[in-house]
């Protein structure tokens, strides 16, 4: 397996309709914005430098989407209900309201891969990106916003993740520090 950049793709390709219709071969029924946001909004997101997309690739088996993962810098505020000490640990500062960090935005595995891969896999790839943003501008928070289901919270915590809050959007804020 090797990770390529989505820009990369981009960028050698003679025609983007080939990169639409490799991105079209993903697929996560079980996560459709996950699929959704790979088809259609992973390459304008990534001409207009709002994201950074990474592929995970099975190079031994015809270059196959075996997964991906979206980053960004992101502020969030932070809620009533976080205690100055993980303020503290977050920025600094026990009166923070806001702090920054780096977003996995989006992470999947196709499909294909389900039961040959893990999604441990994919997220590890994830964070060595994030080790990278990190050994160039310091950044040493990485993220995760998602919907409260037992399997994700499980998946995130079992991975070192801890809650922080939940957003105004409903979603969990989960957090890892470098």
């Amino acid at each position: 397996m090797q990770v390529i950049s989505l820009s990369s793709l981009i960028e050698v390709a003679t025609d983007k309709s080939e990169v639409f219709q490799y991105l079209s071969t993903f697929r996560s029924e079980k996560n459709e914005d996950v699929e959704t946001f790979l088809h259609s909004k992973a390459i304008l997101n990534e001409k207009r430098a709002l994201t950074r997309t990474s592929l995970v690739v099975d190079d031994e088996n015809n270059n196959e989407i075996v997964g991906y993962f979206t980053v960004l810098i992101k502020p969030f505020d932070l809620t009533e209900k976080v205690s100055k000490e993980s303020r503290k640990k977050l920025t600094g500062n026990k009166n923070a309201e806001i702090f920054n960090s780096i977003l996995i935005a989006q992470l999947g595995r196709s499909d294909l891969y389900k039961g040959k891969i893990s999604g441990e896999v994919i997220l590890q790839y994830a964070l060595e990106n994030c080790e990278l943003i990190f050994d160039l501008v310091g950044l040493r928070i990485v993220c995760v916003e998602y919907d409260d289901i037992p399997y994700l919270n499980d998946f995130y915590l079992k991975n070192d993740f801890k809650i922080l809050q939940v957003n105004r959007n409903n979603k969990i804020l989960a957090y890892l520090r470098f």
